[in-house]
């Protein structure tokens, strides 16, 4: 169908404009001839000649804030679209309930309403009932404006605000405004609207969300302009001028942010941005979807500035909402289905995913409402909108097995894919919808008696029956009451089609084995509720629209279950749901702006009410005053951050209950354990949930990440240690030993990467030995993965303190030791950001400073030194390409593995990105070009220019420690200045590594301590995010150094190696085993390879090749350690020393996982008991091939040569 632009466009400058304020003014249910449901009143029969006695403005309605699950991009709040709530629950709830009845009887506030028997239908107590709404809005609102006035967001659990933007956007107390009017609450409108007046300002360099943005803010400063003009009574303002009602206000400060909003628009479709950044006035693609908005997004802002452009005389407002709908109508989407993304760039849909959930919801929603809002007069949104309905029931109605409930599935490979029984909460707005399509807004009643009722009215009316009956389904499934987040459904294959007969249980048995609880299934991950408001609001559609009670109880019940399940304790509010299927629940610690505004969106004032139903109300109950808190001072916002957050954890906190640990043991049998009532029994199945799906947002930024990845881990391990394996081996032993165990680390990092994309954990790698291998090796993994953090402190800073003698060796080593750890200490509390940027600096300088050497080190060799002449391969004959034969390259890969150490973190940073099959084959050649470029060439240069015999790479008594065998390099070379320069770099890399050692060692402490594996005290996280006490006990740890000043040093450097080194070799071997052992179960279960979102692109051959290497590596080191070089002259003390010396890593990792074993009793996890579904990630593959493959063709050919060499 072609577009046409709207015949009734208003000519802002038009004298005739006033005619057309008129015709706008009027009601939304036209009684002319020539309405479609002919003449006679609406469900809320005259609002606009009743209560509207000024005609000329023009009602306005602001919709729900729709949201996007958080299972899929971990983004900012102002991003997302939430939950439920007294939009319903204050909206539907308060008009819903009769909550503006003339009637002002109040009723004691007391709680125990929720425990006593109740009345039901007609003769319950509705007033009572709207009352206790009333309550909740206002307990909610309290809190927020005792704990967290003037902050964008709300944790009613910690009692504590946090901003959005640098100095906030008001989120909660704009969208709050139209609730409180209309509630009456004088007070805290007058104390919201000093907040507007005098703090808030769009002045800020911020991106914020488009849509959010728009619905939330935008709509709410209107809706609030509204209501205080059109029913001055309500919540009067004491400075108002007699005769002259109003709030200008409002409109002001919506003019402000309607002009930093409207560049959206400015793409070269009309179709507007994801973002715009207010401050510079710059709109802002998305960040995903290679720039592509949000179908849904994108028409949904019409409402808004539609209203505004009428308010202000502003056509441009009216004509670039316009526009939108003409450009995707343009698209002549298949069966009135459209796509959820769309390119702002050139108009066009991007892909064939079709949903009536997030990202495609409120596009039909508001077709019909564009219909309605324009008196009827656009008869193009109703065709959409009919085009769409049939297309809705061609290609996504089903029913459920065995009871046929009605669902609207996804289609998320296009029309001609397959059929996903999937429904977000979300969907739940479309039973109320089609009600609302079928009737006009007036009763279905009337309607009938119309004369323009129809089959296709009964059959519309019929469904929205049908799916309210399932959304109400979604809730009664739930043990809280509460919908989760998402609900999958068991269905026939093929699919049955919409014809099919059907008929659904009318009442839902309450007996958890009931047949219909058959129908329906929440997945682990979307058991969550949001508050959202889209269920209720369709029970408040139907219930006004056919009369049924049992909509208004469905209500009713649903508010119950909000005030048992999400209250906080000490008058804390309300807060979302982390798990809505256990009892008690587990809370989120965030009350969503939603839950307080809502009291009914602007849509409401659209339709004719009763005329009793705004009646000027009453003060419910007594306003608290509270006094205003003096601001803290600079010396007690220092103290209260390093407070403990209670709501901060490493691990999420979500997944642990025992609900899903039931559901888990239900598929899998207990296998931990020989004896299940062991007293110390170990749950898998927990312990598995708790490391699935950290929910703590990573805050560094893809440049602090990409240099991490590059140059994160060198440090003293290739520029100072590199000289023991040299002196130790030999060039060729150096040579052989790092190109062996680089490798072995490239199949590892593979291995790694296929893992973490299909299971992204919280904490460390152990997870995966808790998973695939045995739960105690687990653990021992876990505690050997932090000690090897922990002892890589003490370590790096020695070796630092060995290069400074470079300068002077008779200096106090004390004095560099306790500088570096002060400022290591410094670094780490300064939180994650500033972790990162210190990384990002240093890494800058040591990925330079190895560059630079590698270009000296060839002019050096080829004679480029004066003096000196051509080196070429003189030290490979002389002293000897290999030192100490054999043992002497088998004592390299401790160093070796030492210095490649941290290598592995590269495959989780690129695991938890959005899109995984394209950020880590990046990555891994990352480390690719690491090993080639920094380690093989750098030391394969290193054993040309040192000869292994050279005496300053030994420590002992009688000769200065010049330590580092790249400065020796340039010091044979006869350049003076240049060495100095080199140790300065050696140095910062040494707080390069130093500040990763306590951040890793830190943050992997605190998870084990949330996992009950090791002391609580450990997950002590402060209000800035920080592991306090895991810091704390890092860089105690860190004191070690000070041995440094022992004339032994270079031995205790030897014993921290030996510890940090081997360690490693233990974490990359489990890495290894738990990819054998995870592709064998998975081969079992009958899964393809295919089904991958990434593959190890060296398969489970590389990892038996890694796990060979490892085991290898393992066993020469045992056999130098038993015997080493010369092991005929030493005495036992000696050799004793000796193999604990190369093998001290092994005992400790045997000692932690002798201790759990024995403890807990635990068992090998066999294949067919593991579990495979916990916390898997799932990846639409055909989608993501397709993307890529769209993103390729547009390449350049010089990107393409880039994208397959890096």
């Amino acid at each position: 169908m072609s577009f046409n632009i709207p015949k009734n466009t208003p000519s802002f400058n038009n004298p005739q404009r006033v005619i057309e304020d008129h015709i706008w003014g009027s009601t939304a249910v036209a009684r002319g001839p020539n309405s479609r449901n002919g003449p006679g009143g609406g469900i809320f029969s005259g609002v606009q000649d009743r209560l509207f006695e000024d005609r000329n403005a023009l009602p306005m309605y602001k919709d729900k804030p729709y949201a996007y699950p958080p299972s899929h991009r971990h983004r900012p709040l102002w991003r997302r679209k939430r939950s439920v709530g007294f939009v319903l629950l204050v909206v539907s709830l308060l008009y819903y309930l009769g909550a503006f009845q003339k009637h002002h009887d109040t009723v004691a506030s007391s709680w125990s309403w929720l425990t006593s028997p109740s009345e039901s239908g007609k003769s319950a107590d509705w007033l009572g009932r709207r009352q206790r709404v009333v309550e909740a809005f206002t307990l909610s609102f309290d809190a927020y404006s005792r704990y967290a006035w003037g902050y964008d967001e709300f944790h009613p659990v910690s009692k504590k605000g946090r901003q959005m933007a640098p100095n906030g956007m008001g989120w909660i107390i704009v969208d709050a405004l139209d609730t409180m009017i209309l509630m009456n609450l004088t007070s805290r409108v007058t104390h919201a609207r000093e907040w507007i007046s005098n703090s808030l300002t769009y002045d800020q360099s911020q991106d914020v969300s488009t849509f959010e943005t728009t619905i939330r803010m935008l709509g709410g400063l209107l809706s609030a302009h509204y209501l205080s003009n059109e029913y001055p009574d309500l919540a009067p303002l004491v400075d108002d001028d007699t005769g002259a009602p109003g709030e200008d206000l409002y409109l002001e400060k919506a003019r402000d942010l309607a002009d930093r909003l409207v560049v959206a628009f400015d793409s070269p479709s009309g179709v507007p941005y994801a973002s715009v950044n207010i401050g510079k006035y710059e709109s802002l693609p998305a960040h995903d979807e290679n720039g592509a908005s949000s179908t849904a997004e994108t028409t949904t802002l019409q409402l808004e500035f539609k209203y505004l452009a009428k308010l202000t005389g502003e056509k441009d407002f009216w004509d670039k909402a316009e526009k939108v709908m003409e450009v995707v109508d343009n698209n002549a989407p298949e069966a009135g289905l459209v796509p959820i993304f769309i390119y702002p760039t050139s108009g066009e849909f991007r892909g064939k995913n079709i949903r009536l959930g997030s990202r495609g919801d409120s596009y039909y929603e508001y077709l019909i409402k564009q219909y309605l809002q324009t008196n009827k007069q656009e008869s193009l949104y109703l065709d959409m909108w009919d085009e769409s309905l049939q297309g809705v029931r061609d290609h996504l109605v089903t029913y459920t097995e065995p009871s046929k409930f009605t669902i609207i599935g996804e289609r998320q490979s296009g029309l001609d894919g397959p059929l996903t029984p999937k429904m977000d909460h979300l969907v739940c707005f479309m039973p109320g919808t089609i009600a609302l399509a079928a009737t006009g807004g007036i009763t279905e009643a009337e309607a009938k008696k119309s004369g323009s009722w129809t089959k296709k009215n009964e059959a519309d009316m019929q469904l929205a029956r049908e799916l309210m009956q399932t959304c109400w389904g979604m809730y009664k499934y739930m043990a809280t009451g509460l919908a989760a987040e998402i609900t999958y459904f068991n269905i026939a294959d093929p699919p049955l089609p919409e014809s099919a007969p059907h008929k659904a249980p009318s009442e839902f048995d309450e007996s958890p084995d009931a047949d219909w609880r058959r129908d329906f299934s929440v997945h682990s991950l979307d058991v969550h509720n949001l508050q959202r408001p889209e269920t209720v609001e369709s029970l408040f559609y139907m219930w006004r629209i056919t009369g049924d009670i049992k909509y208004r109880e469905w209500g009713w019940e649903m508010f119950k279950s909000f005030m048992n399940y999400t209250a906080v304790p000490e008058g804390g509010g309300f807060s979302s749901l982390t798990d809505a299927n256990r009892i008690p629940p587990i809370t989120r610690d965030n009350m969503e702006s939603f839950w307080l505004r809502r009291s009914r969106d602007i849509e409401m004032n659209m339709f004719p009410i009763k005329e009793d139903l705004l009646a000027p109300a009453i003060s419910y109950r007594r306003e608290p005053e509270y006094e205003e808190a003096a601001p803290p001072s600079i010396l007690g916002s220092f103290i209260d951050g390093f407070r403990r957050d209670p709501t901060q954890r490493i691990t999420p906190k979500d997944p642990l209950n025992e609900i899903h640990a039931a559901e888990a043991a239900q598929l899998y049998r207990p296998i931990l354990a020989r004896n299940g009532s062991h007293p110390h029994y170990y749950d898998l199945r927990l312990a598995t949930l708790q490391t699935a799906q950290t929910h703590l947002a990573r805050k560094l930024k893809g440049r602090h990440l990409q240099m991490i990845a590059i140059g994160g881990s060198i440090g003293t391990g290739l520029f100072v240690a590199s000289g023991r394996a040299l002196e130790s081996g030999g060039p060729a032993s150096v040579l052989l030993a790092y190109l062996i165990v680089g490798t072995m680390l490239y199949c590892t990092v593979q291995a790694l990467g296929e893992l973490a994309v299909s299971f992204p954990v919280a904490g460390s790698f152990s997870a995966y030995s808790t998973r695939f291998l045995h739960p105690s090796w687990g653990f021992a993994m876990g505690w050997n993965y932090a000690l090897q953090w922990i002892i890589a402190l003490p370590l790096e800073i020695i070796s630092a303190s060995i290069v400074t003698t470079y300068w002077n060796s008779h200096l106090n080593k004390a004095v560099f030791v306790t500088i570096y750890l002060l400022a290591i200490v410094a670094i780490n509390l300064c939180g994650v950001k500033g972790y990162g940027e210190a990384e990002f600096v240093f890494a800058i300088i040591k990925v330079t400073a190895v560059i630079g050497f590698i270009l000296l080190g060839i002019v050096l060799n080829i004679g480029g030194a004066p003096g000196e002449g051509y080196i070429g391969g003189r030290y490979w004959k002389d002293p000897g390409a290999l030192h100490n034969g054999f043992k002497g390259l088998c004592s390299v890969f401790v160093t070796a593995a030492f210095a490649f150490a941290g290598t592995e973190l590269v495959g989780l940073a690129a695991a938890e990105t959005a899109n995984p099959r394209k950020s880590l084959p990046t990555a891994i050649k990352q480390v690719f070009w690491r090993i080639t470029l920094f380690y093989i060439v750098a030391l394969t240069l290193i054993g040309l220019l040192v000869p292994y015999n050279e005496q300053r790479l030994v420590l002992n008594d009688d000769i200065p420690a010049m330590a580092s065998p790249f400065v020796i390099a340039i010091e044979n070379a006869g350049i003076d200045v240049l060495p100095s320069v080199m140790n300065v770099v050696i140095l910062i890399a040494v707080l390069s590594v130093g500040n990763s050692s306590v951040f890793g060692s830190s943050r992997t402490l605190a998870a084990l301590a949330d996992q009950n594996q090791a002391p609580r005290i450990l997950s002590y996280v402060d209000r800035r995010g920080r592991p306090l006490v895991a810091i704390m006990v890092s860089s105690s740890v860190g004191l070690l150094a000070y041995l440094a000043d022992l004339q032994q040093e270079g031995e205790v450097l030897d014993w921290l190696v030996a510890i940090s080194g081997l360690s490693s070799i233990f974490t990359w071997l489990s890495i290894c085993l738990a990819h054998i052992r995870f592709r064998q179960a998975w081969a079992k279960r009958g899964h393809k390879v295919s089904e991958l979102a990434f593959r190890s692109q060296v398969g489970v051959f590389g990892s038996w090749v890694g796990l060979i290497i490892n085991v290898l590596i393992l066993i020469a080191q045992f056999w130098i350690g038993a015997w080493p070089v010369g092991y005929k002259e030493k005495s036992p003390t000696d050799l004793a020393k000796s193999f604990f010396l190369v093998y001290l890593a092994a005992p400790v990792v045997i000692l932690f996982y002798l201790g759990h074993y024995f403890w807990h009793k635990t068992s090998w996890v066999r294949l067919e008991d593991m579990d495979l579904d916990t916390g898997r990630r799932d990846f639409n593959l055909p989608i993501l091939i397709a993307q890529e493959r769209e993103e390729k063709n547009s390449w350049p050919a010089w990107k393409k040569v880039y994208k397959y060499m890096c």
